[in-house]
């Protein structure tokens, strides 16, 4: 019996040459395979190498760090539309604000469930994209764009927009409506748990840059995930 079963599919994903500087995305199926296997070594190696056999395995990713292989959440096959995809309004240096995106409501029930909650603390508001300050009672139009339904990617504008690091802006997306098969291999099982517990908020910067990872706080249990923002840029739920 081999050790581990999964290295059959790692033979047989593409070879590709990748120039460096350059991001090449593989098949769906191909990445979330070796994305399986990885993680499921990174567990194997860390349990093999821990002395104290109660600690759990170190499946957090390293915040900061790039990837080829970024597993984007998609909507369930049964989810609702989102029901404003654009929202746009204004953020007031010395006032709180607070902005929402949400699912159509589902037949038969009265509320629908919130895709998308950002949060602007009364002084948050840092410069301008133009490198301006602002003072009490200025304020800047804000607008978050749904600009990929499929991959559920998010846009924030405007860009070069900043917040204050001692007081940042706060999102918190909902994947409460997102496909539960996270290693789309037909099932909803272990793997699929396991791989929810390294779901993150990620960013880039430009629609050809890198995503990034950011530093997330996880609620499995009510299907919620939050970060800080310092500015704005693209923003998904990926691992």
């Amino acid at each position: 019996m081999r050790l581990f079963p999964w290295y059959g599919t790692l033979r047989h994903l593409p070879r590709t040459i990748i120039p460096l500087g350059r991001i090449v995305t593989f098949p769906r199926s191909a990445r979330r395979a070796a994305s399986l296997a990885f993680s499921l070594l990174s567990a194997v190696l860390v349990a093999c190498t821990n002395s104290d056999p109660t600690e759990p395995p170190a499946l957090t990713p390293t915040v900061g760090d790039t990837s080829l292989t970024v597993n984007m959440l998609e909507p369930a096959a049964d989810a609702p539309a989102i029901a404003n995809p654009v929202v746009t309004f204004w953020a007031v240096k010395g006032e709180f604000r607070e902005a929402n995106m949400y699912y159509r409501s589902r037949p038969g029930r009265a509320d629908s469930v919130e895709f998308v909650r950002f949060r602007v603390p009364q002084q948050a508001l840092l410069t301008r994209p133009g490198g301006a300050g602002f003072a009490d009672g200025d304020s800047v139009q804000i607008t978050i764009t749904l600009v990929d339904p499929a991959r559920l990617i998010v846009r924030f504008e405007p860009s070069g927009l900043l917040f204050d690091p001692a007081h940042p802006a706060d999102l918190k997306f909902s994947f409460h409506e997102t496909d539960d098969d996270l290693d789309d291999d037909g099932s909803v099982d272990g793997d699929d748990a396991l791989f929810r517990t390294l779901l993150t908020v990620w960013r880039r910067e430009t629609p050809s840059a890198p995503w990034l990872r950011q530093s997330s706080q996880l609620i499995v249990a009510t299907d919620e995930i939050e970060t800080d923002v310092l500015g704005f840029t693209d923003y998904i739920i990926a691992w």
